[in-house]
C-alpha cells in the first residue's frame, strides 16, 4: 500500500542541481550531492522514522519519499528556528515547511500530525495531477505533485513534464527530492 501513490524507485532523476550544492557547500551536483544531503540528515532523521513509517503505510505514501521532502525542505528539522518555522523562510513551518498562508498549521514543528499534514497536502497534489494529466504515469503525477508542493499548482500545471522543475526553487525540487527518496529507501526508510 506505501507506493498508492506511485513510486519514486521508478523514476530517473538528475538530482540536485549546481545552484542546490554550491547553496550546501558541496563541488559535485546531481543524484551524488543529493546522496551526500540526505546522508548528511539521516541521524537527525532517524528520530522521526517511527512518525514517517507509521503515517506513510497509513496514507499509502512511500516513506523513503516523506524523508526526502523532510530533508529537502527542513534538513531532518536543523534549518527551523526556536519556533518550528524555516530559518530562511518564515512563513513555512515545521519539518515538512507547510505555508501558513495557504494552511492552517497542525500539530507542532515534529510532530506525527504535522507529518500527516505534509503528506495529506502531497496526496491531494496527486490527485489534481491524475485529473488533469490521465496521460502521465503515476510516477510523473507524482514528480508533478511534488513541483507543486512548492511552486503552487497555477505555476506548476501549465508545464510539460519535462519542465517541471523550472520553477522551483534552485529549479531541481522535484528532482532532488526523488533522488533523496531513492537514497533514503537504500538506508532504512
Amino acid at each position: 500500500r506505501t507506493d498508492e501513490y506511485g513510486h519514486t524507485t521508478c523514476l530517473e532523476t538528475s538530482g540536485a542541481s549546481e545552484d542546490t550544492a554550491i547553496a550546501n557547500g558541496l563541488r559535485v551536483r546531481g543524484t551524488e550531492a543529493s546522496n551526500i544531503l540526505a546522508a548528511k540528515d539521516l541521524k537527525k532523521m532517524k528520530k522521526f522514522k517511527d512518525d514517517i513509517t507509521s503515517v506513510g503505510q497509513r496514507l499509502g505514501v512511500e516513506p523513503a519519499l516523506i524523508a526526502a521532502i523532510i530533508s529537502r525542505q527542513s534538513q531532518a528539522g536543523t534549518n527551523l528556528s526556536t519556533s518550528g518555522y524555516g530559518v530562511s523562510d518564515p512563513n513555512c513551518f515545521g519539518l515538512m515547511q507547510i505555508n501558513k498562508h495557504y494552511h492552517a498549521v497542525k500539530g507542532n514543528a515534529y510532530s506525527s500530525e504535522h507529518i500527516d499534514q505534509g503528506v495529506t497536502f502531497l496526496i491531494q497534489l496527486i490527485k489534481t495531477m491524475r485529473r488533469t494529466r490521465p496521460d502521465w504515469s503515476k510516477e510523473q503525477q507524482l514528480k508533478g505533485a511534488l513541483a507543486c508542493y512548492v511552486a503552487g499548482e497555477e505555476r506548476v500545471l501549465a508545464l510539460s513534464y519535462e519542465d517541471l522543475d523550472s520553477v522551483t526553487p534552485s529549479k531541481d525540487f522535484s528532482s532532488d527530492v526523488v533522488a533523496r527518496a531513492h537514497w533514503f529507501a537504500q538506508n532504512g526508510f
